[in-house]
């Protein structure tokens, strides 16, 4: 061998074997187009530039694919009766090992190679993280090496290739399920402790999960290397112990001590923090800046207590609950310089304390009337699915104040354990609770007699007056985050109460002229304001040709009068945008005696994407897309903005292909709603932030007084009428506006899907309190939307990531077979002459 004795001539020799048959061509086909079509099938109904569902069904194409690669290793040298000759090469037995392992590895990497179409493909129509992708082809590398490993390892023990493969199939699908929550809790079900020992030690699944994400965990490298090197040594052992004594004595200890070192080392470095890259865009897992900030000026020391069932008491799935929680408290106590403590409560003992003291109060049942009790989660125990009872919840102490309690903790909502921790901490740190003022239209109803009685009659009481409100949703989700709510009607009766730090104005009816001096003087007394109106709501009805005729209504919100003295109008024109979502319209269509619902399309329904939004300031900066129902541009001023020297921040706008509408009163015609050969009127500005001194518009004016009630006596006081009411001071200071031209989007039937709920709070976090909390609470993965494409990309696009590379590798296998052909011919004729 030479100076080839060190295993470079193994590995040269198997890796050309692979292209010197159809067999690679064709297995670098199939896969290409399997994962690639697999992924492509749904990715323009999704619409998102991510590859996370790329790289979940990975490991189960794998688990069949690399099998296939690794069958022929040793059983062919076997079958060919080549593997005792292999043996007498001058080159130790683990070269031969390597040399046949970095061939398959090779091969494989660069059968991946053939899936880089695809992320080129999202580049090129979106702005995908690249960290989750970088860690997705890390994983999916780490994945093929350990299942090579132990594919060679079986094809060692075997004399046929297909025995090989089925038996290494079924060694990569026992790590791959393993790893799974639900396999684990299947075994535990029937034999305690099982499924999760086998999770813990053996599973792969959890350890790709964190490649997925885009973090590259030391202790997941770890894993996956030292599974790797135990089925090399095994392999190595199982060969050359077919030359010794007692080979199967030997071979069956070093087995038992292969797998008790795996399963040591997965234990004792499970727990232990060996450091981790995230590679994220935005670190969105790792602790942010301002979660540093907040830790570090914590100016009192801050108690959590984690009140959580044992370990052995939860289900499968939840057993790495406590770990994951404390590894959290962890991060956040050494940012803190020791003002954060944390303390663990076994409940379940607490429980047996207090049976055993028998007091007539359980520290459970004072917990409960703070909020922290038990809740139900599934369980599998023999076959069935079954519920558990267990708690899983924070309350955190400050000075004397209430503890602040996240009720329950399960993973599901882990990604978001740091903005409830540190949310709740920085509020508790806050001189004064935050209180905010909410303006928005509610109906107060009669509740109809005959529900009532019936009601009654089922053992049910129904109030007598109940009311119909749209907008309670924004109530609850700001009673959530801590701040206290006042909700007015903005009359004598309900002013603004004092020391609000907030108004919010959504979706306004008819404000008088009373109502905008009290919000012009709470402007520029240097109060916040948040604005959401617009100028029409639209009805919807079937029609025979287009399908639904669509009617505008103007809304008078009386606004304009008010904020056009900044500089900002809510624009009376319709507003368009091809970039638009489909609602349905329920009870638009007739079936027989019933009503169903019909999908409604059209450019009213504007959608706003990631790229229509300022990523730059913290209230738009980590939004998912959302609908802008029915929404109106906004007119802004430039020069009268400056006059008054305000900052002037655009949130959002719409998209390139938007265009406004005169309203000519009646149903909107066709040519309205399709742009055709007229162009585009480009982006329209439709959430914008003023920030600055704001001038009081009534200044040396009289106060205008508060409508009278229609029943109210008409006789007024001609000496007041003439005079008027004079002004109270007013200190003028720099407050902020933020107005954005749609209040549909905020009703409580729509802010739930999409990124309305964020927009909402980011804004009134944002004036109320900065943009602190923002950061941390936009720390998570956000929809990354494609571009709008038409069909013939879409097509192209398909055709590149699905057929572009299997067809290049098939005229390369034909050039390639045609020249091995010419070279066995001239072999021949050379043979022949020499013959001669």
């Amino acid at each position: 061998m030479n100076k080839k004795g060190n295993g470079t001539s193994i590995f040269t020799r198997e890796l050309f074997s692979y292209f010197n048959s159809p067999i690679a061509y064709i297995f670098i086909v199939v896969f290409v187009m399997l994962v690639n079509a697999m992924f492509m099938s749904q990715f323009f109904l999704i619409g998102n530039a991510d590859m996370r569902s790329f790289f979940s069904f990975f490991p189960i194409i794998l688990c069949v694919f690399i099998p296939a690669i690794t069958m022929r290793l040793w059983a062919e040298e076997k079958r060919g009766n080549t593997f005792e000759l292999l043996l007498t090469f001058p080159m130790k037995t683990y070269k031969l090992v390597l040399g046949k392992f970095a061939a398959g590895l090779v091969f494989y990497l660069l059968t991946l190679m053939g899936t880089l179409l695809v992320p080129v493909m999202l580049f090129l129509i979106g702005k995908p993280d690249i960290g989750p992708i970088i860690g997705g082809y890390l994983g999916t590398f780490f994945i093929g090496a350990f299942f090579l490993s132990v594919g060679i390892f079986v094809s060692g023990l075997c004399k046929d290739q297909i025995v090989s493969f089925i038996i290494a199939m079924i060694a990569c699908f026992f790590f791959y399920l393993s790893g799974l929550d639900f396999m684990a809790s299947l075994i535990d079900g029937w034999l305690p402790g099982v499924g999760s020992f086998l999770k813990i030690n053996f599973g792969m699944t959890r350890h790709f999960e964190s490649f997925q994400r885009g973090v590259i965990d030391n202790r997941d490298i770890l894993y996956f290397i030292i599974m790797t090197v135990v089925f090399l040594v095994l392999n190595v052992f199982s060969i050359e112990d077919r030359l010794r004594p007692k080979a199967k004595v030997f071979f069956s200890t070093a087995v038992g001590i292969c797998i008790a070192i795996s399963v040591i080392i997965n234990s004792l470095f499970m727990d232990m923090s060996l450091g981790r890259y995230d590679l994220t865009e935005n670190k969105l897992y790792t602790v942010t800046e301002s979660t540093k900030k907040i830790m570090k000026n914590l100016k009192a020391p801050v108690l959590v207590k984690v009140y959580i069932s044992p370990t052995e008491s939860m289900p499968t799935a939840l057993k790495t609950l406590e770990q994951d929680v404390t590894d959290r408290l962890d991060e956040l106590q050494v940012f803190s310089g020791g003002n954060l403590s944390y303390k663990v409560f076994h409940m379940e003992t607490i429980h047996q304390q207090a049976e055993e003291d028998k007091s007539e109060d359980s520290l459970e049942d004072k917990l409960q009337k703070r909020g922290i009790a038990p809740f139900q989660v599934r369980s599998i125990e023999q076959d069935e699915l079954g519920i558990k009872l267990i708690y899983s919840a924070i309350a955190i102490a400050y000075k004397e104040k209430e503890e602040a309690i996240i009720p329950r903790i399960v993973p599901e909502n882990m990604n978001n354990l740091e903005y409830e921790l540190v949310s709740r901490i920085y509020r508790m740190t806050l001189a004064k609770t935050p209180k905010v003022a909410l303006i928005a239209p509610y109906t107060d109803k009669q509740a109809d007699a005959r529900i009532q009685q019936m009601l009654k009659q089922m053992g049910q009481t129904l109030p007598d007056q109940y009311r119909e409100d749209k907008f309670r949703y924004l109530d609850a989700v700001m009673r959530y985050e801590d701040y206290e709510v006042n909700r007015i009607r903005l009359t004598e009766e309900e002013p603004i109460p004092e020391g609000t730090d907030t108004l919010v104005l959504v979706a306004p009816e008819e404000l008088n002229d009373r109502q905008r001096y009290e919000v012009n003087r709470f402007l520029a007394g240097g109060g916040s304001v948040i604005i959401a109106a617009q100028g029409y709501m639209y009805n919807y009805q079937t029609s025979g040709r287009q399908g639904v005729n669509i009617t505008p209504q103007k809304i008078n919100h009386g606004l304009n009068e008010l904020i056009g003295n900044y500089g900002v109008k809510i624009s009376e024109k319709l507003l368009m945008d091809d970039q638009n979502d489909t609602i349905s319209i329920s009870g638009s269509m007739g079936f027989g005696p019933f009503e169903v619902s019909m999908p409604v399309k059209t450019p009213i329904q504007v959608l706003i994407n990631e790229e229509n939004v300022n990523s730059d300031i913290s209230i738009t900066g980590r939004l998912n897309r959302f609908l802008y129902l029915w929404g109106s541009a906004l007119e802004v001023e430039e020069a009268k903005v400056q006059e008054l020297k305000l900052k002037q921040t655009t949130l959002f706008t719409s998209s390139e292909q938007s265009w406004l509408v005169e309203d000519t009163g009646g149903v909107l015609k066709r040519t309205d709603l399709q742009r055709g050969l007229l162009g585009y009127g480009g982006a329209q500005t439709l959430g914008v932030l003023l920030e600055g001194q704001f001038p009081d518009a009534y200044e040396g004016k009289a106060v205008p007084e508060w409508p009278k009630e229609e029943d109210a006596d008409e006789a007024v006081d001609e000496s007041v009428e003439e005079e008027g009411v004079k002004q109270g001071e007013l200190t003028l200071n720099p407050g902020k506006l933020l107005v954005m031209g749609c209040s549909k989007m905020f009703e409580e039937e729509i802010i739930r899907n999409g990124g309305m709920a964020n927009l909402f709070i980011n804004s009134v976090d944002a004036l109320t309190l900065g943009g602190e909390l923002i950061k941390i609470r936009g720390h998570r993965p956000i929809s990354r939307s494609i571009k709008t494409v038409n069909k013939m990309k879409k097509l192209w696009y398909r055709f590149m990531t699905i057929f572009l590379v299997p067809l290049i590798v098939v005229i390369l296998g034909g050039i390639r077979a045609v020249l091995r052909k010419k070279e066995k011919e001239q072999y021949l004729k050379l043979l022949a002459i020499s013959a001669e």
